[in-house]
């Protein structure tokens, strides 16, 4: 009889795909990890030597379909339901996979499948390291071979395996392997085959070198051109302030990692994407788009290198960039830390960068405005390396929250006053 892979697999959708990766990824994150899961195991499954590849899908096929595949659509009911309905449709003698294992090789596959179709055993199971399986070969089809078997449990390869053996089958082992369902398990696949899609893209996604918060309170507009000015390898963690224009949705929708902090407060939302941040170097920047993404690697390459502990993107502003009382109080709060804690700075610069250990050690505990200046102060205060790089300065998209209102303006003097005076009190 010809011999047949069978794959059973979800087409990868953010929010229907690898939902256990998130957090830390994005659903559309998480998506593009189950799909180079899913080419890698599809590219194997098309080298091994079977004489018929089927494809049973849950949603439409896509780019990463190879050539040779037979695509069957998924019945309905139960996943068990579905299983078996698969196997009805491909008979025997074949092997069974799914798409959470993309370190599997044509010759693995190939190896699985003669254990059924050598006359020798008449089923065949590889469970996986958390208890389930990973593969299932059968001389002939048996689709009552998974009824009453619970699924995504510790013991569901066991309980497979005695509903096997119920029918009478003998099963034989298949090497045990470990599937991709969470976080470490991707860590832990991406190293047991670094050369893959997947090994690649989970590199990509978890070994960026700097976490990007982007505090927001109702900014659809601008968040568009942020984004997609984002360098490679940073990663953007936006924090949704309490926004009632959709930024959030329009945030995510863009791939940006996003956190929400109810509790109105500039130094509240900086926080809360600190708590967020996993990449060793966190960048602070505003996302109005007067600032340009673009400008982040200078920014940060000094702490990147440990040539500094703390930098700061010194605003060089554009004609209506920044109104005549921003630049007098940036004048004054600069002299202030330079009188202070002796940091040579000449802006209290929203585009900024440090270690993420190094911020959380500092104890800033102001969650309004007063946050950009305690973070300086105490940096300056504990002897790190502060250092100060130009920046361009654009006029933003929208209304200022802070220096556009009387409120904001007067909210932000009296929180940067209390830094000041806190600082004093606490160093005589």
């Amino acid at each position: 009889m010809r011999t047949h892979l069978l794959v059973m697999a979800k087409a990868p959708v953010p929010g229907r795909s690898k939902t256990r990766l998130t957090p830390p990824l994005t659903t559309v994150e998480a998506a593009a990890v189950a799909e180079a899961a899913l080419a890698d195991t599809l590219e194997a499954v098309a080298g091994c030597g079977a004489d018929r590849r089927i494809l049973v899908l849950d949603g439409e096929p896509g780019e990463w379909l190879p050539e040779g595949f037979t695509v069957v659509p998924q019945a309905g009911g139960t996943f068990n339901e579905r299983l078996a309905a698969a196997w009805a449709y491909a008979g025997g003698p074949g092997l069974q996979i799914g798409m959470d294992t993309p370190q599997v090789t044509p010759a693995l596959l190939d190896e699985s499948l003669a254990v059924v179709a050598g006359g020798d055993w008449e089923a065949a199971l590889g469970l996986a390291e958390d208890g389930g399986w990973w593969a299932l070969g059968l001389a002939r089809a048996h689709p009552e071979a998974f009824a009453g078997v619970p699924m995504s449990r510790a013991d569901t390869g066991l309980l497979q395996r005695k509903r096997l053996e119920s029918l009478g089958l003998a099963v034989a082992d298949l090497p045990v392997l470990r599937d991709l369902d969470d976080i470490e398990d991707a860590r832990a696949v991406a190293a047991l085959a670094p050369r893959t899609r997947t090994a690649q893209r989970v590199r990509a996604l978890l070994e960026s070198a700097v976490d990007v918060v982007l505090p927001v309170l109702n900014e659809r507009e601008a968040i568009p051109w942020v984004l997609e000015r984002m360098p490679r390898g940073y990663r953007a963690i936006v924090v949704d302030n309490g926004s009632d224009d959709g930024s959030a949705e329009v945030a995510a929708g863009l791939g940006a990692v996003v956190v929400s902090e109810p509790r109105r407060g500039f130094g509240a939302a900086c926080f809360a994407g600190l708590a967020a941040a996993t990449a060793p170097v966190v960048a602070f920047m505003d996302c109005d788009a007067s600032l340009d993404p673009a400008d982040l690697p200078a920014v940060c390459a000094p702490v990147l290198a440990g040539e500094a502990d703390l930098a700061l993107g010194a605003r060089r502003a554009e004609k209506g960039a920044q109104p005549l009382h921003g630049r007098i109080a940036n004048r004054y709060l600069a002299g202030q830390i330079r009188r202070r804690c002796g940091a040579q700075v000449t802006d209290l610069g929203p585009m900024r960068a440090a270690r993420r250990e190094a911020l959380l050690g500092l104890g800033i505990a102001d969650r309004r405005s007063g946050w950009p200046l305690e973070m300086v102060l105490r940096a300056g205060r504990d002897g790190w390396r502060i250092t100060e790089l130009p920046v361009p300065y654009r006029p933003r998209v929208g209304r200022s929250k802070v220096t556009g209102t009387v409120g904001g303006t007067l909210r932000a003097v009296k929180d940067m006053r209390a830094q000041l005076a806190r600082f004093k009190a606490g160093n005589r």
